[in-house]
C-alpha cells in the first residue's frame, strides 16, 4: 500500500531517497553487465522471473484435498494439474505468483451449472516444477492443455491477470474457438514490463536482452506476441471483466480492445482492484451466465 505523507518535505525527501537508490541499482547492474553479464542477468532473472510463494488458505485447500490430481509435461516439467465435477470442461488460469486455486470462487457455481472445472500450477509455480516462470512458459501450459490431443473437453477458459495475457497467446497460436473470460487481463504486456523494469532501475539492454533468451528459448515474440495485437485474432466472443481503479494492470487498456473489437465485451466494476475482483460474488455469477448464455 502506498503511504501518504501529509508533510510535504517528508514526502520530497522519501521521493529523492527512493530515486537515489533507482541510480545506485541502476549503476551497479550496468557495471555487473559490463563486467560479467551472466552475473547481472543471473540477479535480474532471480529477482523478476521467480514468482513468490503463494500460500493457501484453509478453503484453497480442502478444494485441492477433493480434487481429482493429475499432471501433464510442459517443456520437460511435471505441471500439477486438477479436476472437480463432471460435464463440458472450464479451464482456471491465474496470474503471476498465483496458483491455479485463487480462482476456487468459481469451481461451485461451474460445478451447479453443468461443467467439470479444471486447473492448474503454472510452471515455478506451486506445486509444478520450476523455480523461475514467464509468460512464455504460462502460454505453453494453457496451450498444452486446451490442445485436442488433451482429452479434457475443455468448452472454456477463465483467466487471471498474466493468465489473461496466456490465453489470448494459447487461443491464437492453436486457433482455438473457446469462450473466454478474462479477469483484469494483461493486454498491454510489454508496455508493464518496460514500466515495471523501469521501475526498479533496470537497464533496458539487460532485460531486452533477458527477454531475447527467453523469445529463442520458447519460439515466440514479445512485440509481435503482445496481447492486445493478438486479440484480434480471436473471433469468439471474449468478456472482459475489469475495475477502474485497478493499480497494477491498466484498466484503460482493457477499454481500448473493448472498443476497437466487436466480439469483445468489457464489464467494469469499481473499488474491487486488482485482487478482490477475483472473489467477487457478482463477477462469479456474470461469469458462470456468460458461458451459460455462449453455450460454452
Amino acid at each position: 500500500m502506498t503511504k501518504k505523507f501529509t508533510n510535504v518535505q517528508v514526502h520530497s525527501t522519501n521521493v529523492r531517497l527512493y530515486r537515489g537508490r533507482q541510480r545506485i541499482k541502476r549503476i551497479a547492474l550496468y557495471f555487473l553487465w559490463n563486467h560479467t553479464p551472466t552475473i547481472s542477468k543471473i540477479i535480474t532473472k532471480r529477482a523478476f522471473f521467480t514468482p513468490a510463494k503463494y500460500r493457501t488458505n484453509s478453503v484453497e485447500r480442502s478444494y485441492l484435498e477433493h480434487a481429482t490430481a493429475f499432471e501433464i509435461s510442459v517443456n520437460d516439467k511435471t505441471i500439477q494439474c486438477w479436476k472437480w465435477g463432471r460435464g463440458p470442461g472450464i479451464l482456471l488460469v491465474h496470474g503471476w505468483s498465483g496458483r491455479g486455486i485463487q480462482l476456487h470462487g468459481f469451481i461451485e457455481p461451474l460445478i451447479r451449472a453443468g461443467y467439470a472445472v479444471f486447473t492448474f500450477d503454472g510452471p515455478g509455480h506451486g506445486e509444478s516444477q520450476g523455480k523461475t516462470s514467464s509468460y512464455f512458459e504460462l502460454t505453453d501450459a494453457v496451450r498444452a492443455f486446451i490442445s485436442s490431443s488433451n482429452g479434457n473437453n475443455i468448452k472454456g477458459v477463465i483467466a487471471y491477470s498474466l493468465g489473461g495475457s496466456a490465453v489470448i497467446n494459447g487461443l491464437a497460436k492453436e486457433n482455438h474457438s473457446l469462450e473466454a473470460v478474462l479477469i483484469a487481463p494483461a493486454l498491454k504486456l510489454n508496455d508493464v514490463l518496460h514500466k515495471t523494469f523501469t521501475h526498479h532501475g533496470v537497464p533496458q539492454t539487460i532485460y531486452q536482452n533477458l527477454i531475447s533468451e527467453f523469445e529463442h528459448k520458447f519460439g515466440y515474440n514479445m512485440h509481435r506476441d503482445d496481447p492486445h495485437k493478438l486479440v484480434k485474432e480471436i473471433t469468439p466472443k471474449i468478456l472482459i471483466v475489469h475495475d477502474r481503479n485497478d493499480l497494477v494492470i491498466p484498466y484503460i487498456d482493457s477499454k481500448e480492445v473493448a472498443e476497437q473489437l466487436e466480439n469483445v465485451v468489457l464489464h467494469t466494476t469499481r473499488g474491487l482492484g486488482h485482487k478482490r475482483i477475483l472473489n467477487d460474488s457478482s463477477v462469479i455469477d456474470l461469469t458462470v451466465k456468460h458461458f451459460e448464455s455462449n453455450g460454452g
